[in-house]
């Protein structure tokens, strides 16, 4: 389960965001980011457990331009670097928290139960804003999706062994996030795979990003997409039947009841309730929506 929200407290807003492609929509995210972390008092923290990537100088020096109050940068290469007490410190003043890591999976063989990670819950209980970009968001989700990109998909389109969980930071427990960074990822892949997880679990809600969009979960437990594309939402809350765990290794699987959605930009989605809802009525024309939104 998430960290407990202490008396007095509002869980903060918990984002994902696509991979980011092109640097018109890749600000605007960012900066919906930094909106959410304080704005110009914003403290930002990114957490890596690569060095110099290029999407940490990125980040570096986008929020080194928006005059943030400060900007740390922690890289952990080994898991003791996450044990150190200085760390945990470091995670508690900040406003908001990014984790970028192309490798899920080693992120939390790295942090999984170290001080670190615990503070970024307990930050994250206490109100910070925490954004996963890219691969990063699985990370954010108790339920992570980890596959190995190397080996071929199974012929069927859905599959038992197409995916395996494994446990993540914890964020958040209603969400399952799939991302794909290669050139020519589309939303067929995605659906495969998130098909396969709410099977797994009914109980989750799969979400899976266009790239340069973005999707907030705020504490009311309502979802909201934004950015330049679309957010693939897979709800298994009504699934009726799966043969998940009747059929033979090399069958293809059947769910039955699965909800989907495709929201673009101000559509939102509640967990709670399970229900998408259209932006609310403007005056302002759909094309300069952005302009007059922080998302």
């Amino acid at each position: 389960m998430p960290a407990p929200v202490p008396p007095g407290f509002t869980r903060g807003p918990i984002l994902f965001f696509g991979p980011l492609l092109h640097r018109r929509h890749s600000d605007r995210l960012l900066q919906s980011f930094w909106d959410e972390a304080g704005s110009y008092g914003a403290r930002i923290l990114i957490v890596s457990t690569v060095q110099n990537r290029p999407a940490t100088d990125q980040l570096r020096e986008w929020f080194g331009a928006a005059e943030v109050d400060s900007l740390e940068v922690i890289s952990i290469h080994e898991r003791r670097d996450a044990m150190e007490p200085r760390l945990a410190e470091i995670i508690e003043n900040a406003t908001g928290i990014i984790v970028t890591d192309a490798s899920p999976l080693r992120f939390t063989s790295l942090l999984g139960g170290t001080p670190v990670a615990q503070a970024i819950r307990r930050a994250n209980a206490r109100g910070r804003a925490v954004c996963g970009i890219g691969r990063g968001g699985a990370v954010l989700c108790q339920h992570m999706i980890a596959y190995d990109h190397r080996s071929e998909m199974p012929g069927p389109f859905l599959h038992r062994s197409l995916i395996q969980f494994a446990p993540g930071l914890v964020i958040i427990n209603r969400v399952a996030f799939d991302c794909d960074e290669e050139p020519g990822s589309h939303f067929r892949t995605h659906l495969s795979r998130l098909l396969t997880a709410v099977a797994y679990n009914p109980f989750l809600v799969g979400i899976a990003l266009d790239p340069d969009t973005g999707a907030v979960v705020y504490p009311n437990s309502t979802l909201e997409v934004f950015g330049a594309g679309s957010a693939l939402i897979v709800d298994g809350w009504q699934i009726t039947h799966t043969d998940l765990h009747e059929h033979q290794e090399e069958h293809p699987m059947s769910v039955l009841g699965a909800q989907l959605h495709l929201l673009s930009q101000g559509y939102t989605y509640n967990l709670d309730t399970h229900t998408p809802h259209r932006p609310p009525d403007t005056e302002i024309p759909r094309a300069g929506y952005e302009a007059y939104t922080s998302f």
